[in-house]
């Protein structure tokens, strides 16, 4: 199902905004890392940050056995998952139309536990998507690692995508009073590397790393 195709995804106002691409939605959760995780906790709302990985049309996100949200999640409850990325700020000549310009995914779904044996293909998924390569770098998870951890899957079956990028639009009477008004771009990227002790700081750089910080200058 392709995104706002159903009556909670699609955006009542400034529907312009609205995109329908599978395209951006891969695109937006593919470039992004935190995603935001909301669900109904003994009556109440809770939001939590987490990372995730996408698989095709699906998201894994994942946690400690110990975490009092992996084991709400693990028992299936609807939620409902938010990303954003924001790339500049939209300078009006008042604040009243000022804003941003950004990209967003929402989810609305339902959690669903993955067994043992998907483990370390899901966990490999999430690590490759915040490290591109890492996975081959790195030490393989341990049994004792997989007993630890939790991870649950949400299928990407009913989402919104949100494309905010329209230029300065100040009405005509708020023109020519002295006022500046533009776009202020938001950089993002990776600082050099920090060795973690004497051990690292006698090795090289994983290729992963370097890739990574390449990419983002």
């Amino acid at each position: 199902m392709q995104p706002g195709e159903t009556e909670r995804t699609q955006l009542k106002r400034l529907a312009y905004k609205a995109s329908h691409a599978t395209s951006d939605l891969h695109s937006i959760l593919d470039e992004n890392m935190v995603a935001h995780v909301a669900l109904v906790a003994d009556g109440s709302p809770l939001v939590i940050p987490m990372a995730y990985g996408r698989v095709g049309e699906k998201i894994y996100l994942h946690g400690s056995t110990g975490s009092r949200l992996m084991r709400l999640l693990a028992e299936g409850p609807e939620v409902c998952v938010s990303i954003t990325e924001f790339t500049a700020l939209k300078v009006s000549r008042s604040n009243f139309n000022s804003g941003m310009h950004y990209r967003s995914v929402v989810i609305f779904g339902r959690a669903t536990l993955v067994p043992d044996d998907e483990k370390a293909a899901a966990l490999d998924a999430i690590s490759d998507a915040l490290i591109p390569g890492r996975v081959a770098e790195a030490r393989p998870m341990t049994k004792k690692e997989a007993a630890a951890t939790l991870i649950v899957q949400v299928d990407l079956e009913e989402t919104s995508v949100k494309i905010g990028v329209n230029e300065v639009d100040d009405p005509e009477e708020d023109m020519k009073l002295g006022f500046w008004a533009g776009i202020v771009p938001i950089r993002r990227g990776f600082a050099e590397p920090i060795p973690a002790d004497s051990e690292s700081e006698s090795l090289p750089v994983p290729q992963s790393i370097r890739r990574l910080i390449d990419r983002s200058q």
